[in-house]
């Protein structure tokens, strides 16, 4: 994974770290619910989005439901820094800024 991966940290805590950062700003965490998943944070203009990266019966990796499927999820990251994502509420949003993880 890339220093935008987060490990397990909450949505609150995601989102906590969000707002300090601007519009477009993104990391990918540990699912809260489904632990072999993981989960995309963004702060959009309205606030913050959480989307679920699904795994397909072939192991590849999609975003939401409209997302072509990937290898990888930093694969997936990579092809939305250049594409808008495919998200309702985030049509007009790719992801900018990585939320790196502070190391100590």
């Amino acid at each position: 994974m890339g220093l935008w991966f987060h490990g397990t940290i909450s949505r609150a805590e995601a989102e906590a770290l969000l707002s300090l950062c601007k519009e477009g700003s993104y990391l990918v965490r540990n699912s809260e619910t489904s632990r072999n998943d993981y989960s995309l944070s963004l702060r959009s203009s309205q606030g913050f989005m959480h989307m679920k990266f699904t795994r397909t019966k072939d192991s590849k990796y999609i975003l939401g439901q409209n997302s072509a499927p990937f290898d990888s999820i930093p694969e997936v990251i990579h092809h939305y820094t250049a594409q808008d994502l495919p998200v309702k509420g985030a049509e007009h949003l790719s992801l900018l800024y990585p939320v790196t993880v502070q190391t100590l």
